[in-house]
């Protein structure tokens, strides 16, 4: 009972400290610029009518909007205490997984806990564009920790207390959990021994199938169907390459598959380290989600770089290479931990390396490349950290120290974005655009329509839509919504072409004055002569589209000679 109390105080303590710190934690910053836009329409039919990423939701087979719609009913919570309430339990229950993954190894509880933590720190897969820990609260990044969370207890040999949280992740993000269910099918009908005991995860697998399409069928505010059976036509190809390269693995793939194939062969290598002690199901898994993973970069090049199949993008296969960053995490991490208990501490010194490379540079091979101070300072913690890990399980002998261990991922929060510079996203001061948002909301229509015709990449525009509940005629962020819809890719396009893409002029502002815009949001620096701002603050300046259009003279920025 002791053991287990203080397991759940350890998990409670690293998940704020990651929430606080590191990997740390977003909001409006990336795709909850996208989905709480959706959330707020849903909520109320009346608001963002115009705007074309809220009229255009693309959570109709996911649980997502509906368990957030529902806490905040219920609760009379925000939206974003509704979200981030989620975020931190699913980031404790994939801990929680993995210590069950750990445990089932005959590792101790106080290490299988380490072993959680340091996979807590996350990793960001530049390539295919995924994180292991989610910074912001998304589906994918519950599904991922619903997953651990099922694994785990199928390594104890629950599966139906697997099936539910397998079923959970499936209805939050289908294609984050296609690795695993992949697996367990196979499983389920090439072993017959597991045939037996996996029973209700199989039954569970058919519910959650049943009960996703029966709420896609209940969803409300679905303009458009999703363009699944089709095939991409050149000019979309044309869009995602600028708007989602992610999506397609021959833009990054010759670079960054090396160093998932260096990562794969660690995880197979300490799969055999720790073979003997990993049960039938986990042996499955150990082996087949790292290499499904790797598998799914070619497939993804067949699919949707030969065959230009529409639903590629939606699916993004290569994400699954997730999956094999976090078992060939976990994997090493027993390895290190069972060598370090038998005195090995050269082994397990290796294995933590691994381990610990992963939330410093997934690029495992970069770490080498000692080409300037901040590298070899990265070098140094990573060699570091792995070294303190080692000598605490190798030279700590009585059980009542082992949690002494817990230490080093402490030290690897705080110590790897400063000494080793390891920057997750950049801080955003959301003071102004909150400003601006608070004026809209109490001095606009709600049917208003806003541009940020000088703002580029910035974050500001898909913040300002989330916090207003103003409708935005374009912003960057919002492209990526063309994975899912081919209408509002041709839409974003020509919208972004003609507002928003090169250098902002005055004469570019004029000409974009008869679109159907209600507000011009500008930088300060852009700031018009002549023409009175209906609001301004130290970031901004809001002119009305009217007083523009009735304006005598030409537009002049306030910095023209």
């Amino acid at each position: 009972m002791l053991r287990a109390l203080l397991v759940c105080f350890g998990i409670a303590l690293f998940t704020w400290l990651g929430f606080r710190s590191f990997p740390g934690h977003t909001y409006l910053q990336s795709d909850t610029q996208i989905y709480l836009p959706m959330l707020e329409r849903l909520e109320s039919p009346g608001f963002l009518s115009r705007d074309p990423v809220a009229t255009r939701p693309h959570v109709s087979f996911t649980v997502y909007d509906e368990v957030a719609l529902s806490l905040r009913h219920v609760t009379h919570w925000s939206f974003e205490e509704a979200l981030v309430s989620q975020q931190l339990l699913f980031r404790a229950l994939a801990m929680l997984g993995v210590c069950l993954i750990a445990t089932s190894a005959g590792v101790p509880a106080a290490y299988a806990l380490l072993i959680a933590a340091f996979l807590n720190l996350g990793a960001s897969l530049l390539g295919p564009a995924v994180l292991l820990v989610e910074y912001e609260p998304v589906p994918r990044g519950f599904a991922l920790a619903l997953i651990l969370l099922a694994l785990g207890f199928l390594a104890h040999r629950q599966s139906l207390l697997a099936g539910l949280a397998g079923c959970l992740a499936f209805l939050y993000h289908p294609p984050a959990t296609a690795p695993f269910w992949g697996m367990a099918l196979l499983a389920f009908f090439a072993d017959r021994h597991l045939r037996r005991r996996w029973k209700p995860l199989m039954v569970a697998l058919f519910i959650a199938i049943l009960l996703l399409a029966n709420m896609a069928q209940l969803q409300p505010e679905v303009v458009e169907p999703q363009n699944l059976f089709g095939r991409l036509s050149h000019r979309m190809i044309e869009y995602q390459h600028i708007r989602t390269p992610y999506s397609w693995v021959s833009l990054w793939a010759g670079v960054d598959i090396w160093h998932y194939l260096v990562i794969w062969l660690c995880g197979l290598w300490a799969t055999a380290r720790v073979w003997p002690f990993l049960n039938r199901e986990m042996r499955w898994f150990f082996i087949g989600m790292p290499l499904g993973g790797i598998f799914c970069v070619p497939l993804s090049y067949l699919l949707l770089e030969r065959l230009h199949l529409a639903i590629v993008p939606e699916f993004q296969p290569a994400r699954a290479l997730v999956y094999t960053v976090a078992i060939v995490s976990i994997a090493c991490a027993i390895a290190a931990v069972k060598a370090g208990i038998g005195r090995r501490f050269a082994e397990c010194f290796a294995w933590f390396l691994v381990t610990i490379a992963m939330p410093i540079d997934v690029r495992i091979l970069d770490l080498f490349r000692l080409t300037d101070a901040i590298r070899f300072q990265r070098f140094a913690v990573w060699f570091g950290l792995a070294a303190l890990a080692a000598l605490a399980i190798r030279y700590v002998r009585r059980p009542w120290l082992r949690m002494a261990s817990w230490g080093v991922p402490v030290i690897a929060i705080f110590l790897i974005p400063t000494a080793a510079h390891v920057v997750n996203y950049r801080t955003v001061n959301k003071l102004p655009v909150t400003q601006l948002a608070d004026w809209a909301k109490e001095n606009t229509w709600g049917s208003s329509m806003f541009l940020f015709p000088d703002a580029g990449h910035s974050p500001d525009p898909g913040i300002f839509r989330a916090l207003s509940e103003r409708a935005l005629y374009v912003d960057w962020k919002s492209g990526s919504q063309m994975n899912y819809f081919e209408s509002f890719g041709d839409e974003w396009y020509s919208r972004y072409q003609h507002t928003m893409s090169g250098p902002f002029t005055a004469r570019r502002l004029e000409n974009m004055l008869s679109l159907p815009i209600d507000y011009y949001v500008l930088k300060n620096d852009h700031k018009l002569k002549a023409i009175r701002p209906v609001f301004e603050n130290g970031e901004f300046v809001v002119y009305d589209a009217q007083d523009l259009r009735n304006s005598s003279t030409s537009l002049r920025i306030g910095t023209d000679g």
